[in-house]
């Protein structure tokens, strides 16, 4: 994680440095006024994602031309004043804030100030200011279509957390016929848990980079992570069932059988087949004798509930329509 956290933001740095420099060169080299705020604008304008930068770059555009616009109303009713540069502040802060563009809050403001410098408002000076936001922003846009691939690094760390649920699926069959502790692997699930959020978050910077597949991914470890909210339920439930318990044996083979089909497409079909019959099986047994045959049995019906919906959500995993 710290890994990928570094590598953000040197890769943020390097597009900043690289948009505030091709920003201030530009509005140089068109002869605009106070072409610094061209950089800094692009400065302000550079996000993680894509989606960010151009969300961000369209609220603050359309902030300076709404500020520019109050702006010289007010400058050319009242004067170009202090006072007057606060009046404009009363009008255009509850206003940015009601149109959700207070992002450009700042940025926008600066751009106000210059109204005040030049003591005028004509096309030219509204030319000059557009131009220094339009050039910071689009090159904040350009730098961010560069965005590092990272579905490889995705698909491993995905193929690890499936691994893992095959394992814990195993671990759980096993210790319904053999003396398996499972809360010794309460490890297991944290680390499954760990790489899920992990993961997770990868995918949501991949979305919104729009990188192809990214959503599709991202909707997919959701469902990973409804299943392992299941394998916490079974984790629970499992250490009501002794091991001698003759219809753990039925939840043991299905509990292995999950695992071993859990990324085959259609076996995992099979598999809830032989769920079905096994839980028609328990429920023709003779009834529990005692109160505590009858908590375990409850507790066998509820894995296999249990178990049911897993396996509805990975046969939608591995069998959804491409």
């Amino acid at each position: 994680m710290k890994k990928l956290m570094n590598e953000t933001i040197l890769i943020r740095t390097l597009k900043t440095a690289f948009a505030a420099i091709a920003s201030i060169v530009v509005a140089n080299t068109l002869s605009l006024d106070f072409s610094a705020a061209a950089g800094i604008i692009a400065i302000l304008n550079v996000f993680d994602t894509r989606k960010a930068t151009t969300d961000g770059g369209l609220r603050r555009t359309l902030s300076a031309i709404l500020a520019l616009a109050i702006g010289g109303i007010c400058f050319e009713l009242f004067g170009y004043k202090t006072w007057v540069f606060g009046l404009y502040l009363l009008i255009f802060v509850p206003v940015s804030f009601i149109l959700n563009i207070q992002l450009g809050l700042g940025p926008s403001s600066v751009i106000v100030t210059h109204l005040m410098s030049f003591g005028d408002v004509n096309k030219f000076i509204i030319l000059n200011e557009m131009a220094l936001v339009f050039i910071g922003t689009g090159f904040a846009m350009i730098t961010n279509f560069y965005a590092p691939n990272k579905q490889k690094k995705l698909h491993k760390l995905v193929s690890s957390i499936d691994n893992q649920i095959k394992f814990l699926l195993n671990l759980f069959g096993e210790s319904l016929v053999a003396n398996i502790d499972v809360s010794l692997y309460r490890d297991r699930i944290e680390k499954l848990d760990k790489d899920l959020d992990k993961a997770i978050e990868m995918a949501v910077i991949e979305s919104e980079n729009m990188i192809e597949n990214s959503n599709v991914m991202l909707y997919d470890l959701h469902l990973r992570e409804r299943e392992l909210n299941y394998l916490k339920d079974i984790y629970n439930d499992l250490k009501s069932i002794p091991s001698e318990y003759d219809e753990g044996h039925y939840l043991s083979k299905i509990l292995i059988d999950t695992a071993n089909n859990l990324t085959e497409k259609d076996a995992i079909v099979d598999v809830k087949a032989r769920l079905i019959y096994f839980k028609e099986h328990v429920e023709m047994m003779e009834l529990p004798k005692n109160h505590k045959d009858f908590v375990i049995r409850a507790t066998v019906f509820q894995v296999f509930r249990t178990i049911d919906q897993f396996i509805d959500v990975n046969n939608y995993i591995v069998n959804k329509p491409i």
